[in-house]
């Protein structure tokens, strides 16, 4: 058993991350959020790269990441197969690449 391998490695820049994310995250939950009027920015390519933000090592970014990625597939209906077929891709590299595979294309 190594301890060193089985501690989460925490970014120190997180506290200044969170912000970001938090606000984003309730931009989102707003009552007066309109997804017609975001669908120019949050796009195919914004997706890419938020899944791309997985491959951190930080626990905490992927828990916020994942909860965004929910938030847009539940906001953007367009986009959940896009979402579900981009999952499929990376869950099928990581089985035939191995830990050492890139997210994104």
């Amino acid at each position: 058993f190594d301890n060193d391998e089985d501690e989460p490695n925490y970014d120190p820049s997180w506290p200044h991350l969170q912000l970001v994310y938090e606000y984003f995250l309730r931009f989102m939950e707003s009552a007066d959020f309109q997804p017609s009027l975001c669908k120019k920015y949050c796009d195919q390519k914004f997706v890419l790269q938020i899944m791309a933000l997985f491959n951190s090592e930080d626990p905490r970014e992927r828990d916020m990441l994942k909860t965004l990625l929910h938030r847009i597939y539940g906001k953007f209906l367009g986009l959940r197969s896009f979402i579900r077929k981009n999952i499929n891709y990376i869950f099928l590299r990581y089985i035939y690449e191995g830990e050492n595979c890139k997210w994104h294309r």
